[in-house]
């Protein structure tokens, strides 16, 4: 497999053509056959003449969709409707790679905000590189997420690949930012299905697209949730026909696991995932998490609470964590459990009981 492909300037001129668009709405292990199938010449047109189309493209890969958004990138930090934010963006994406390599950044996806941000920026930042690593976990943030505060999401998950890597025996973990549907922008956009419903095929075909491109079979991939970003995991994995590729699903401050697709539910069922039997998910591999201060945890806006009694799966303890937003904080009980089970240490997970309500 060709992940990237450099050729000096007289080969670059030799490429006669700017190639046809590449496929669209095909399936990630259909991309990774059209990105295999094509020379190396082809390839590196591609990245030169059409960065912007690769670049979303589940089944490529890390590399390949690292350079074709990273030329996006640096356009629309020149030229676009944010350009403060989007250099922001920029330089700590090209600072990183200055670093360990286990400590880089890869831009696995960028599509630029509309103006006024409308929509907002999609921004998909890798710390490692996925197709490499033994443990992959992919974090899904709520309402408010967007270019201007996306630094705050790659905080969380570097303090998680670190908080990953003291686990003994553990292997190399990569931690991924996964901002790939238009989060709501405020509470009362929060309290609407569509952004969820909206994003949820795109986290799915994100998840099967990393299963293409890993060199290891054996590989784990964890999905995280985090308050709104919890109702796309949970209505991604609970669409028709198959859920998440993913070994676990980890839910933290959820306002409800979101909405099972209308072919899986029963005559007496709702639209809402009401337990975990309503998600692909096996519930020994399904974890919930919640402060006892954490209001939005209690809401159910978007359906019952996974650390309800009646929902099924795991509660993890999350001492130290305070609120809605501390779960990844240095030294908590709810960023070591979550690094536990990332890594698949399950036994050293600590459990506390649901609760009612």
């Amino acid at each position: 497999m060709n992940a990237s492909v450099h050729f000096d300037s007289q080969t670059l001129s030799s490429l006669s053509y700017c190639p046809a668009p590449p496929p669209t709405g095909q399936s990630a292990s259909s991309n990774a056959a059209w990105w295999n199938g094509l020379s190396s010449v082809e390839q590196q047109a591609y990245l030169q003449y059409q960065p912007a189309s690769l670049g979303m493209m589940d089944g490529l890969p890390a590399p390949v969709r690292h350079e074709a958004n990273l030329a996006t990138l640096r356009a629309d930090a020149e030229n676009g409707h944010d350009r403060d934010n989007a250099g922001a963006l920029l330089e700590r994406v090209e600072a990183s790679q200055q670093g360990p390599e286990n400590e880089r950044i890869h831009l696995l996806g960028y599509v630029p905000p509309g103006r006024d941000g409308s929509p907002d920026a999609m921004v998909i930042a890798s710390i490692g590189n996925p197709d490499t690593a033994d443990n992959v976990a992919i974090y899904v943030p709520g309402t408010g997420t967007d270019l201007s505060n996306i630094g705050g999401s790659i905080d969380r998950m570097d303090d998680l690949r670190a908080q990953a890597e003291l686990v003994p025996n553990s292997g190399t973990t990569s931690t991924i930012v996964w901002l790939g549907y238009d989060a709501p922008d405020h509470i009362p956009a929060a309290t609407l299905a569509g952004p969820a419903r909206d994003g949820a095929p795109a986290l799915r075909d994100f998840t099967e697209g990393l299963a293409e491109t890993r060199q290891d079979p054996d590989a784990r991939t964890t999905v995280i949730g985090h308050s709104y970003g919890s109702t796309v995991v949970g209505t991604a994995d609970a669409l028709a026909g198959r859920g998440l590729a993913a070994d676990d699903i980890i839910a933290m401050g959820s306002p409800g696991m979101g909405y099972e697709s209308a072919e899986r539910q029963g005559w007496f069922d709702s639209a809402l995932v009401d337990d975990v039997s309503d998600m692909h998910i096996d519930a020994d591999h399904f974890w919930a998490g919640a402060a006892s201060d954490d209001l939005v945890s209690y809401t159910e806006v978007h359906g019952n609470s996974p650390v309800d009694w009646s929902f099924g799966g795991q509660r993890i303890t999350t001492e130290g964590a305070s609120g809605h937003s501390a779960y990844w904080d240095p030294g908590t009980e709810a960023l070591r459990n979550q690094a536990y089970i990332v890594t698949g240490h399950y036994d050293q997970v600590d459990t506390v009981g649901r609760r009612f309500g």
